[in-house]
């Protein structure tokens, strides 16, 4: 008797579980809500913490605070297609007055984590931890259809080209990422952003020891698409010439939107 009660209650529990994993996936698949993540934070003196121009020789740009600036236009993008979009950062908002008037106007929700280059453990899926993760959770908090961390990236503290231009994803956001890069190749590379030949590529990152990884697995676990920018290289005199200037920076964040609107339409 014994064995069968228990043979049952965990049938039971297996029927939930299953039952609950539907409803997750049915969540993300079914949702209009898009979640941007503006990457890394601003220190009140030292500025954005992200990865940024060697020097001002191509063009001075650091990561977070290009995002606060231009995030709005992916934004925009997205919410012309007919989706909401929803921004967030991880910090406190930017004591710098041109970039905390940018925030405002794009609606940045500041996570003001207790300690913003803290490891936290994820509260939707507590096998996850990394930094950032407050981020992460916010963004499975709006049961969103894709998350999007907006970040550049860099290899060397000089001048040095890379092409490696990518789209870091979960497996849940293989899709996306694909679409995203169809899209910024199309629009983008080689086309006004030189990057030798090379198109932008995609990163599958499925493994939380790497950068990322945790973020995207725990997007992952809740059947969210997710994925990181990691397009643009600002070690690269080329990509940082063309970011330097408002109205390519503007086309390149729009286009960041449309490979996200493109793919949410498809689904």
């Amino acid at each position: 008797m014994k064995k069968l009660i228990f043979s049952l209650f965990a049938g039971c529990s297996l029927l939930l579980g299953g039952c609950y994993q539907l409803q997750m996936q049915r969540q993300a698949r079914t949702s209009n809500v898009v979640v941007l993540d503006i990457g890394h934070y601003y220190h009140p003196e030292r500025g954005g913490q992200g990865a940024r121009t060697p020097d001002a020789k191509y063009g001075s740009i650091e990561e977070t605070e290009f995002w606060y600036k231009y995030a709005i236009y992916v934004k925009q993008e997205i919410e012309a297609a007919g989706y909401q979009c929803i921004i967030c950062n991880r910090g406190a908002t930017p004591n710098n007055a041109r970039l905390a008037a940018a925030a405002k106007r794009a609606g940045v929700h500041q996570i003001n984590s207790e300690v913003v280059t803290g490891v936290y453990r994820s509260s939707h899926h507590p096998d996850r931890m990394a930094v950032g993760m407050r981020s992460a959770d916010y963004a499975l908090d709006q049961k969103p259809a894709a998350v999007i961390f907006l970040h550049h990236n860099s290899n060397s503290e000089t001048w040095l080209v890379c092409n490696k231009s990518a789209f870091y994803c979960n497996e849940e956001g293989l899709g996306l990422a694909r679409t995203m890069a169809n899209v910024m190749n199309t629009d983008i590379m080689n086309v006004s952003m030189p990057n030798n030949g090379v198109p932008c590529g995609i990163v599958l990152r499925n493994d939380g020891r790497k950068g990322g990884g945790d973020w995207l697995n725990t997007c992952d676990d809740s059947y969210v698409p997710a994925v990181i920018t990691e397009v643009a290289y600002l070690s690269n005199p080329e990509h940082a010439k063309y970011l330097s200037k408002h109205e390519n920076a503007v086309k390149f964040a729009r286009t960041i939107g449309k490979g996200v609107a493109t793919y949410l339409k498809k689904r």
